[in-house]
């Protein structure tokens, strides 16, 4: 019997802490494959900035397509309305027989898994492998004491580098004309570049300022999003 763990996300866009984490799990837990599942919908979260499924599958792709062990589904772009991990668990069991299922997420996702479709069933289809960062152990250790008191659950922890990366600062970088370069993989640099995305990053945050207090606008911060409005405008 095969042994797959699913790291879903946005992946808005994937950068070296989601390929690292990845490699991580793999090589620790011996398993044969990652599936990246990159997110049509997810229903926990509120994207101003989202880019659209084409451009994060291929960035996904491109991040990956050197690893064997690694590959990529669009499963949850094929299906209507939010994407939920019961749902997609009940499809890839339907066509990858006698394979054992893990989930792979952070200490933050796993409290909230109890606010998750079927998650009760969700428990008993996957294990789970919790990818530590800056948290505390004792406190991990407690939430995944309960999880398995209250549903049963299968739930191991394997430790990662502390990589403090996150999709939100490459976006941010990226419309502010600051380098990513190092924080992606190569490839997913030059689509990310070549296509234009995430120029319009900040422009929420621009109107919150102007609404709230008009002082802002004489400050650096909000001087760096008007620059990345008006960059993008002349370039978009």
């Amino acid at each position: 019997m095969k042994e797959v763990a699913i790291l879903g996300g946005t992946f808005n866009p994937i950068h070296i802490g989601h390929i690292i984490a990845a490699q991580e799990v793999l090589t620790k837990k011996n398993l044969d494959h990652i599936i990246f599942i990159p997110t049509k919908n997810p229903p926990h979260k509120n994207f101003k900035e989202l880019a659209s499924p084409h451009d994060r599958y291929e960035m996904v792709r491109l991040a990956i397509k050197d690893n064997p062990n690694f590959m990529i589904s669009d499963i949850e772009f094929k299906r209507d309305g939010n994407s939920y991990t019961y749902d997609t668990l009940i499809q890839l069991k339907e066509f990858m027989k006698d394979t054992k299922f893990h989930l792979i997420l952070g200490f933050d996702a796993l409290k909230y898994t109890d606010m998750w479709k079927n998650h009760e069933e969700v428990f008993k289809m996957a294990s789970f492998i919790v990818v530590n960062r800056a948290n505390s152990d004792s406190e991990m250790a407690e939430e995944i004491e309960a999880k398995k008191l209250k549903y049963n659950a299968r739930i191991s922890v394997v430790k990662i580098p502390d990589i403090n990366i996150s999709s939100t600062e490459i976006r941010n970088r990226v419309c502010n004309g600051e380098s990513i370069k190092y924080l992606v993989p190569y490839e997913v640099e030059k689509y990310i570049l070549s296509h234009g995305l995430y120029r319009g990053e900040g422009l929420e945050r621009l109107w919150v300022y102007k609404k709230w207090s008009k002082k802002f606008i004489k400050t650096r911060k909000i001087y760096t999003f008007i620059k990345c409005w008006e960059r993008s405008n002349k370039t978009g």
